[in-house]
């Protein structure tokens, strides 16, 4: 036989070989079963879906210090940072009547939203309610991030005023992340569609209602009288 037959008689013999265990390499190691990276999560997240936690407005490594939103029943484990960099221990609000809203400052619902809350303040601090207001750029129209956030709390010391947060996706404040569970939205929806989403937590520290940034203060205001019809007003 010559040196070439017997060449030819290699490459057959090898080609075969390859052809018959490639089927079980692709079964054995199917690429779907590989760790490959993924995209962030921006499902109800931000419109650009960057992470920002640089400005999550509270300490990852105190992270622990929060209680887990599947067995913590009210807000008072949650612990926030106030534009001056003071930590704030949200069980100093036990006994008390919260609204919890996410503010920016140049969406369309601000002044609307600013005056109503700033009125409900005026009539019902007295009584036991609390404002507290977590300003969020998730949206991107909130400008100034902390520096603003202390000015516009010196400006209106009727409301509890603390630092940028996020209130969606990776970086979300564990505050958030307990209320939406507590309270999905729309159909049954977690995230926060739109700034100024309010919650409303009754004296025990747990989450009773939430409201879209359209819903009626007139709802808002019968639920906070309810809640409050133990104090004379």
């Amino acid at each position: 036989m010559k040196v070439q037959e017997y060449i030819l008689l290699i490459f057959a013999a090898i080609s075969f070989w390859a052809e018959a265990i490639a089927p079980r390499v692709s079964q054995g190691f199917p690429y779907e079963s590989l760790d490959w990276p993924t995209m962030p999560d921006i499902s109800g997240s931000s419109p650009t879906g960057y992470d920002k936690s640089s400005s999550s407005g509270y300490d990852k490594s105190s992270e622990e210090d929060n209680c887990n939103e599947d067995s913590c029943g009210n807000i008072y484990k949650f612990t926030a940072r106030k534009p001056n960099g003071q930590n704030v221990c949200l069980q100093q609000y036990v006994g008390k009547v919260l609204i919890i809203v996410n503010y920016a400052s140049a969406c369309g619902f601000t002044y609307n939203n600013v005056r109503t809350l700033s009125d409900f303040a005026e009539r019902y601090r007295k009584c036991g309610l609390e404002i507290l207001v977590f300003p969020s750029n998730d949206f991107l129209q909130n400008i100034g991030g902390d520096i603003a956030a202390e000015e516009f709390a010196n400006n209106h010391p009727e409301f509890e005023v603390f630092s940028e947060i996020c209130v969606n996706g990776r970086s979300q404040h564990p505050l958030y992340r307990f209320l939406k569970n507590k309270l999905p939205g729309a159909c049954n929806a977690k995230p926060i569609k739109w700034n100024f989403t309010k919650f409303v937590v009754d004296r025990n520290g747990c989450p009773v209602q939430r409201y879209a940034a359209t819903d009626s203060f007139k709802d808002i205001e019968d639920l906070v009288q309810e809640l409050l019809k133990d104090q004379r007003c």
